[in-house]
């Protein structure tokens, strides 16, 4: 039969590292049968990919039929790539693998100031290895997996982060002599730095002097991502994606209310892809009146705000248990220190946070361009892992 197993392990269970961390793991390779083979290589890469189509212009084809021309643009960066053998050379001396489980260990140190990974529909950061084993007059069997890279995002460390938050919107409806009274909509934040797993207890009120009614007053965690593309021409797509969204009403007309709703932060990658230069991001928290069978009336407005790695010890959020979790224990009075990058060194007073899976990821698999079909786990899909806390 051959190969039975070919895999990549990573020793860190999340597979999740910031830029400067040492990857180790292993290549376990399970055969039932000799095989020659010149080496075992490991190959470990960065980059980032861009991809979306354009609307050129519309135009009659030669069939008469009205037709709109489009471009598929693309961009492309890369971040670091080694390759190294783990058994065997470059040398190309032949040897004999015997029937068996063989296990051989690897350590890479990745380099600083890596953006973090990130999967989306029109393009990514992404990082992977990929085990090769060189055959001699045969194709080459390889195996690939992705990991994660996570940029450190101190929240301490970015001065509006600890700014508080008031956002206030207001509205007429009608024109001229014929406008109604204004329908104002204010909410507030303690502080604009939030990490996931914390909730964001917004502070919202309304004053519908208007005779309109107001169905739901939506708020709502914007991720806006802006992709870069080079060839075959310079260009630019924004899409904004709804990460996290509560919503309450009705609010009648000549009524004035007041509420707080908490908005949970789901796992997401932090604010701002540094170091990167074709995908960049950032998190806006809109507000929304939605106006009873008028939909173009609707109120609408939206404010920054920044999803870090390390939260604020200045501010923290305490958050009752879910129904039928029992409370954690009480902390030690002794600070933890969050060990979530190389440049952290703020203390705060809750345990270091675990690792999920992104809530919002990209279809594409981690096979790339031109490479075969028969790459094991090139088929896959990947779904980053960032920095959850338990507070």
């Amino acid at each position: 039969m051959g190969l039975k197993e070919f895999k990549i392990h990573f020793d860190n269970p999340y597979a999740a590292y910031t830029s400067g961390q040492t990857v180790t793991g292993r290549v376990v390779v399970v055969i039932d049968s000799p095989k020659k083979i010149r080496g075992i290589k490991l190959v470990i890469k960065g980059g980032a990919d861009t991809h979306f189509t354009t609307s050129q212009r519309q135009h009659r084809n030669h069939e008469g039929n009205d037709v709109i021309e489009s471009n598929t643009l693309t961009g492309h960066e890369e971040y670091f790539e080694a390759s190294f053998y783990l058994i065997g050379s470059t040398s190309g001396r032949e040897m004999i693998l015997g029937p068996g489980i063989h296990t051989y260990t690897f350590t890479y140190s990745l380099p600083y100031n890596l953006p973090s990974s990130f999967e989306s529909d029109f393009g990514c950061v992404r990082y992977t290895a990929k085990a090769v084993i060189d055959r001699p007059w045969k194709f080459d069997q390889e195996s690939k997996v992705a990991f994660t890279v996570v940029s450190n995002f101190d929240l301490n460390l970015h001065q509006n982060a600890l700014l508080p938050l008031n956002l206030e919107a207001n509205k007429n409806f009608g024109c001229l002599c014929c406008a109604s009274p204004p329908l104002s909509v204010n909410i507030s934040l303690p502080v604009r730095g939030y990490v996931p797993g914390q909730t964001i207890p917004i502070r919202v009120n309304v004053e519908n002097e208007s005779g309109k009614r107001i169905n739901t007053v939506k708020l709502t965690l914007q991720k806006v991502v802006t992709y870069s593309a080079t060839t075959p021409r310079a260009d630019t797509k924004v899409v904004e994606l709804k990460v996290a969204e509560v919503s309450k009403g009705p609010v009648e007309g000549r009524q004035t209310v007041s509420y707080e709703q908490d908005l949970d932060v789901p796992p997401l990658p932090p604010s701002n892809l540094q170091n990167g230069r074709i995908i960049d991001f950032e998190y806006k928290l809109k507000v929304e009146a939605c106006v009873e069978g008028a939909f173009s009336c609707n109120l609408r407005k939206s404010t920054t705000i920044y999803i870090g790695t390390v939260p604020l010890s200045s501010y923290q959020i305490s958050q009752p248990p879910a129904p039928g979790i029992q409370p954690p224990l009480p902390q030690p009075s002794a600070p933890y220190k969050v060990n979530v990058g190389p440049t952290s060194n703020q203390y705060q007073d809750h345990a270091p946070p675990s690792y999920a899976e992104a809530t919002f990821g990209g279809s594409r698999t981690l096979r790339d361009r031109n490479e075969s079909e028969y790459v094991i786990g090139a088929g896959q899909r990947f779904l980053p892992k960032y920095p959850v806390y338990q507070f």
